[in-house]
Order: C-alpha cells, then structure tokens, then sequence
C-alpha cells in the first residue's frame, strides 16, 4: 500500500497541529577525543539540536551517563569501557530525538584521557586540545632518570590540519630532543628519550609554520606504550593461509576470497594505542621474498606482488620475471606509501646482472615506477628492488607490484560505494541508501546486497543490483515502534560468492581504518512519518527512461501546517561518468531545477533530464523531500517509494540472417560483402538513423548510410582489401546513432551495438 493511501488525512492534521519535528544532531566538536578500555573518560560534547536527552552512538558496548545540565547545544557524559573493547580509532557519534550525526574519530586505549591543561598523575596519558595559529601549547610532568619517555601527536592521522612540531625540555628549559613531521606517521610527530635526572619536564607543541588552520585539534601522548608502525607482509593474496607480524606481535591470518582487507587484534597484554594493524587483500598473485641476499626468486607468470624487506645495508633483492617481447611492463614499489623509511629504487637488469633501466622517485612519493619496453627475443628480465641511499633495517618493507602490458587486466569485478554515513527512520518511515558498483574487468552479473547485522529492526527493499545496472537506492523501513541506534555495514555478493564492502566514497580513513569506511549508522527519530511523506502522482507504473528526454515525475505531499517549504531533489541510482576526474553534468540524469514547493501547497513536479548516453539497462529513481523551516534548516526529510524504471533505447539495429557471415575472399582482389537488415524505432520517434560498423581491420572500409525518418531497411557495403589475411575477424560492432537536437549535432542517440562475426574464406 502507498503512503498516500495509507493516512487518514484527519488524524493526520491533529497530528500536524501539536508537533514540532526534531532535527537532526550536530557533533561540532569534542574536548577529549579519546575514551579509556577498562576505565572512565568523561566527555563534553559540543554542537546543535543536541535534544534533550542526547546519547552516544559507539560501535562497541560502553556504559554512558549523561550528566545534569545539557542543553541544546552542549552536554557532558561520563563514559565507562569494558576491558574487552578493541583498541584503536573508533567512531563516536551522538543520537538525539531528530537522528543521528556524523561522526568524531576517537583514540581508545588504556590511556587516561585528558584535557590539555589537566595535570598529569599518572603515565602514560593521553592529553587532547587544539592549536590556534601560531600558539604554543606546553604541558608538563614529573619524570625519573633513566626512564624512557615517548612523546607523540596524532592530529594528521585523525583529520586535523594541524603540522605538528613537538619539543621536549627539563626542567631549567634546556631543550633535551624534538621532533617533527614524518612520512612514517603519515605527518604526525614522535620523539623518544631517556630522561636524565628526576624532576619536572615540559613539552610543547605548535603549528610547523606557526600559521595553524582549523580543524587544528589534536592528541598528543606521553609516556611508554606499544604501538604497531609495520606489518609484514602488507598485502596477501585471496584465500591465503599465512603467518602475519606486525611491529610488537604476530597472528595467523585468512584472507577472504575477495577485495578488502583483515585488521589484527592487538594482544590483551600491554598497553596498546594508535592505528589498528590489518593486511589488505590484492587480486593478484602474491608471495613473499624467501631468496637469500643475491639469490634470484622467480615470479608467477602475470600481474604479480612480492613483499619484501631490505634488511641490510646496500642490500638488493632480485627477482626473475616472465616478460613478453616487444611488449611493456610496469614496476612499482610501494613503500614510503606504507609508511616504511627507506627510499627505493628499482632497477632492470638482464641475465649478466648488467643494469638495463632504473626507476627512482616518481611525482609526489618517493616509491618508483618504472614502464620497461621489452626488447624483442627477451622472455626474461631480472628486477631488482635497492635503497637508493643504501641503508637497510629489519622493518624496512616494501613491496613490488609487476604489470604485464599484455595481461588481462587482473583487478576486482566491482566496487561498491555509498554517498551516506546515516540514515534517521521516523516512525513507519523509509530512507534511502543509494549503493554504487563501480564495475571492472566485463563483470556485468547481478549483486546481492546483504546487512552485516541481521537482527535489524528494519526491512530492506531494493537489496539487489540487476544485471549490468549502476546500482541501487537501497530502502531501508522502520517495522518496530522501539528501536535502538545501531552501527551497521553492508556488503555485495556474487551469484559465485565473491563479496565486497560497501565503502563510504572518498571517506578520510579508508586507506589508514579500512573498516571505519564502511560504517553506517541507522538510528530512530521521535517523528512519524504520517506527519510528513512524499508519494506519487499518477505516475505510471510502465514509466522509462529514455535518451535524450524530459521525464516529468509529479509528486504530492503529506506535511504540516505552516510557514514550512519543501525541497524536491531527484535521486537515481546512476554511476554518474567522469571527465577530467570531475562529475560530468552532461552524462547524469539530473534535475532541470532545484524544486521549492511553497508553504500551503500539497503537490509538485520534478524534471528529469536524461542524457543521451546510458549504459545500465534499469535505473532506480526517487524524490527526496526536505522540510525546511523560515532559515532553510532540515526539519524532516521523506522518501518517494523508488522506482525501478528500465531504459529504453528508442532505436534498435536488427541484422537479416545470423550474426556470423561467410564471404569468398580473393588474394589478388580481395572481398566485398553486404550487410542487409533493418532500423527498429521506439517511443513515438521520427529521426535519421547513421549506421556505422567499428571495429574492422586495417584497410578495411565500410560504406556511410543513412537510413532516412520515413526508411527502416539498409544496406551496406563492406570492402576488405587483399592485405587483410583471410580468416575469421571477431568483434565487428555494427550500430546506429541518431541525433535528438538539431542544435547540438555532436550528441547522438547511439543503438545497443549489434557484435559480429565475418569470415573470409580464401578461394582456391
């Protein structure tokens, strides 16, 4: 049933009179951006429409009181963790009446967590704060001699834009060590030090230029601590068994038989803090350096990784790898992008050891990459992996990626991505996840969408991406009146098992907490959705979308009383193109104008302008509906029920006879064949169709035809010259075109290619 037929408009006015929707929370900013395993950190949230009874979202268990005293826009929680709770960053979020916000990062360790200016009683401590321009931040604490001491600051890591540059001193401000930004820490700082002689000592902290920008918040941690800054091997392969050893410890790991990544539990013993270690997982085949220093080791045939490590002093590692000639190959080392402190370099050798090309530092790293054009009658090349400044040390990692430029593209069948971090439900209502595949490698099968949490309150729609689709807008319906706020993933399978993580596109920290990536909070809101829905109006059920048109979707609106608008946004499920890697506004299905339905008003429309060029055969597509108060903020967001439209092509090329075609072929003339068949058209049109053939061998021509408005038959003429050989040419791709607006020629309405086969039969 719809939701327009499902209210009774009476009761919904009453409704509508008495209730005041709440929004949704904003977490502008925290004090302490940490919480303590097996402790009590307490935290002051700042931000807006916090409600009155605000509550934190974590993705792990954790006691919270909510101290008297909260407000709208700030309230203080005292938080408690088991000791069973997973070191590392974490999600914080804060739930209120109106929804959920986005997210915080937090450090969580055993740490105490403190503000900045806090006193120290006890080590190691974790001290939070922010850096305004060009400020000098200064803490303090007692220390013994001999006692080693680390300081360190995460702040890059984390999302700030602060540069840090810490300084430590005794207690006459005689300046004992300090320390800057490194590639290890990914820009974040850390010095190490014995201290000298019981007494007080300083540290303090600033901008690298003295010139902070905001966000320039930061964590800045004292004391000893474990932390884990390598793991080795960095990559696996799918379905591998192998033994993992991160800096301090080491797991046995499987890998699943898919893209994505395997995070490692740090040991419950010692205090553990900073990012979480994990493998990722590669499409290639990989293996691990096992040669002794000088020893060659040979490589899988094909796209290829080894993970290796430079363990002496002018150390090389070489590797014999299967080439093709004439052909390219591309090398490329990783590792300052793995954070491993050398600086590499590759270097092609041939079978005498004689140097052949050198790769160094490639644009914005320091790792190489190196494209090597194969000489002809060469089946092998040696690769060599070096230091370039020849030092060595037995955490120095890298790993080495071989490309074969006459392989088959190795990679993942597809790619899943969302646009959202949070869906708020109302009472009996719907959201909407819109969940991209980016499809590689000719994967065009159907995807399965599954939640990682199967005892969600809620039901889906929509959980399957078709054959060859874009993707979806996935539903999401509140089906329980009590539900609590949960963290959640999703994932796609295959009809052959293979699966993937649904990732938040461009998320901050998917390259350094994968897992973080893939977070999606789904929380109740006090409102019903009887008080504020969208459904529509008389739109056919057999609506498609079609090239090169304007499809009009009217819509009506269940909303309250008031001096309240509406904004209509057009969504759809498309995996929009991109040029010049920016979005281009001219292969999307987007909305003609932004749609504002004035207060009092009860329908509208909105006009989608679809693209002369689609490639997925149904789109999914729906109405967002935004309820705005007099300053524009969100008071209530609805969701028309999605449309699954199919795209319909309003040309088709159809071939007389079979799409395999035999002709007698001269050596001395040649051939000449005909390709007869007929122009189907659709949807009301009345246009020139161009016919064109793609794909032949060189010399080959095909004559230009223009089957005319008032034409459906053609015929073609395709001439092969004597220079092509005789024999079966495969994947000559016969289609048409048609332009839809006379003042703008260039974009045409192309036909599903027709493929085909033509065999040239050489004469006796």
């Amino acid at each position: 049933m719809k939701i327009g037929q499902s209210l009774l408009p009476i009761v919904a006015a009453c409704l509508l009179a008495n209730h005041v929707h709440a929004v949704e929370p904003t977490l502008r900013t925290l004090d302490i951006r940490g919480l303590r395993v097996g402790g009590t950190t307490t935290l002051t949230v700042d931000g807006d429409d916090l409600g009155k009874t605000p509550r934190l979202v974590l993705p792990f268990s954790a006691k919270q009181i909510l101290k008297p005293g909260a407000t709208d826009k700030k309230a203080v929680f005292d938080v408690s963790l088991s000791d069973d709770v997973e070191p590392g960053l974490h999600h914080l979020r804060i739930a209120s009446e109106g929804g959920v916000s986005l997210p915080i990062v937090v450090g969580v360790d055993r740490m105490a967590h403190l503000p900045i200016a806090a006193p120290i009683a006890e080590l190691p401590a974790s001290l939070h704060g922010s850096v305004a321009g060009a400020a000098i931040v200064e803490t303090k604490f007692v220390g013994k001699a001999k006692q080693r001491i680390q300081v360190e600051v995460e702040a890059q890591r984390v999302g700030s834009k602060l540069r840090p540059i810490i300084h430590l001193y005794n207690s006459r401000k005689l300046q004992l060590a300090w320390a800057w930004a490194t590639p290890v820490l990914l820009g974040d700082a850390r010095l190490e030090a014995v201290l000298p002689e019981d007494g007080t000592y300083f540290v303090t902290l600033h901008d690298a230029e003295y010139a902070a920008v905001a966000p320039s918040f930061f964590r800045l941690k004292l004391g000893t601590w474990s932390t884990a800054d390598w793991i080795f091997p960095p990559v696996a392969g799918r379905g591998q068994t192998l033994k993992v050893i991160a800096d301090g410890f080491s797991a046995d790991v499987k890998t699943p038989n898919a893209h994505g990544y395997v995070p490692l539990t740090f040991p419950k013993q010692g205090i553990w803090s900073g990012l979480r270690p994990f493998v990722n997982v590669s499409a290639n085949a990989e293996t691990i350096e096992t040669s002794a220093t000088g020893k060659l080791q040979e490589l899988p045939v094909g796209p290829a990784g080894v993970s290796g490590k430079l363990s002496a002093p002018f150390e090389e590692d070489r590797y014999r790898v299967a080439v093709t000639p004439g052909k390219k190959v591309k090398l490329e080392v990783f590792a300052e992008r793995i954070g491993s402190a050398i600086d590499v370099a590759v270097v092609v050798r041939d079978e005498k050891g004689t140097q052949l090309a050198r790769g160094e530092d490639s644009p914005g790293s320091l790792d190489p990459v190196l494209e090597y054009s194969v000489p002809e009658k060469v089946a092998s090349i040696i690769v060599g992996v070096v230091d370039a400044q020849g030092r060595g040390h037995p955490n120095a990692i890298y790993r080495l990626v071989i490309t074969p430029q006459s392989a088959s593209a190795v990679g993942d069948a597809f790619a899943l991505t969302t646009s959202l971090q949070r869906l708020s439900l109302p009472v009996g209502g719907r959201a909407v996840l819109p969940v991209i595949a980016d499809r590689r490698g000719g994967f065009m099968g159907k995807i399965d969408l599954l939640a990682a949490d199967s005892q969600l309150s809620v039901k889906f729609a929509g959980t399957t991406i078709p054959d060859g689709a874009d993707g979806t807008l996935l539903t999401v319906e509140r089906t329980a009146a009590g539900v609590d706020a949960v963290i959640t993933s999703f994932k796609g399978r295959t009809t052959d098992g293979i699966e993937q993580i649904v990732t938040i596109k461009n998320h901050p920290l998917e390259k350094l907490q994968p897992w973080l990536a893939s977070e999606i909070a789904i929380t109740p809101t006090t409102d019903v959705a009887a008080e504020f829905a969208i459904d529509w109006r008389d739109l056919p059920e057999s609506t498609v979308l079609s090239p090169a048109s304007r499809l009009l979707l009217p819509v009506k609106l269940i909303r309250p009383v008031g001096k309240t608008t509406v904004k209509l946004t057009l969504l759809t499920s498309q995996n929009t193109p991109f040029v010049n890697n920016v979005l281009d506004p001219n292969k999307a299905i987007r909305q003609d104008k932004t749609g504002e339905i004035a207060a009092g008003v009860s329908t509208g429309d909105v006009t989608a302008i679809v693209p002369a060029e689609l490639t997925s055969p149904v789109y999914d597509v729906t109405v967002q509906a935004e309820l705005l108060d007099p300053a524009k903020k969100v008071l209530a967001t609805a969701y028309a029920p999605v449309r699954r439209m199919p795209m319909v092509l309003p040309i088709a090329v159809k071939l007389d006879g079979p799409n395999r075609v035999e002709t007698a072929f001269d050596a001395k003339k040649g051939a000449t064949l005909k390709l007869q068949g007929k122009i189907e058209r659709r949807e009301g049109l009345k246009a020139d169709v161009l016919l064109a053939l793609a794909e032949l061998p060189v010399g080959a021509k095909a004559e230009v035809v223009t089957v005319k408005a008032d034409a459906t038959t053609f015929s073609i003429n395709v001439t092969f010259p004597p220079t092509v050989p005789s024999g079966e040419i495969s994947g000559v791709k016969l289609s048409g075109s048609y332009v839809p607006d006379a003042k703008q020629p260039n974009a045409r309405v192309r036909s599903r290619d027709v493929d085909l086969t033509i065999v040239l039969k050489a004469m006796p």
